[in-house]
């Protein structure tokens, strides 16, 4: 552990509230705010000196977890977006205002070198009225049965896209 403060290595040490941080401190510099925590007397928890109870922390797992690709971007969704945008007479900035993003993002996004995130982008399709996510297509030709239950990879999954030219 280290001391946020003076920088130093430090074995046990104290979390202080300074000026509306809540940082790690060694001893000499615990002086300079509140002490918070007590992190001495840690046994699996923190004890907090506010309150008087351990709080446990909760370990997380990648089970913890479940990932769902439902839907995913068109492929031509750049120009989608820029022609939808043009159409509409509404310039990167303006557009950027009206889903609360940055005009730098919209501009990333129709040059391509972003991908717009699932919920920027259905920002963009709702107020440009366009067409930007799909439903993904199930993956019919992955042969389950020739597996054993639980030996499915993911290089099994997975469908290539070839970029056009």
């Amino acid at each position: 552990m280290q001391c946020e403060i003076c920088a130093k290595i430090i074995e046990k040490g104290k979390r202080i509230r300074l000026e509306g941080s809540v940082v790690t401190a060694c001893d000499a510099c615990s002086s300079y705010g509140t002490i918070v925590e007590d992190l001495s007397s840690k046994k699996g928890g923190v004890v907090s000196k506010n309150v008087g109870v351990v709080l446990k922390r909760k370990k997380e797992t990648l089970k913890d977890y479940e990932i769902e690709f439902d839907e995913e971007l068109v492929v031509n969704y750049a120009e989608a977006i820029k022609n939808a945008r043009e159409r509409a007479g509404l310039k990167q900035d303006e557009l950027a205002k009206m889903i609360n993003e940055q005009a730098s993002l919209i501009h990333r996004i129709e040059s391509k070198r972003v991908e717009p995130p699932l919920d920027v982008a259905k920002k963009i399709q709702n107020k440009l009225k366009i067409k930007l996510l799909k439903k993904v297509e199930s993956v019919g030709d992955v042969d389950i049965s020739a597996k054993k239950k639980g030996e499915l990879t993911l290089g099994d999954l997975v469908v290539v896209r070839g970029k056009k030219k």
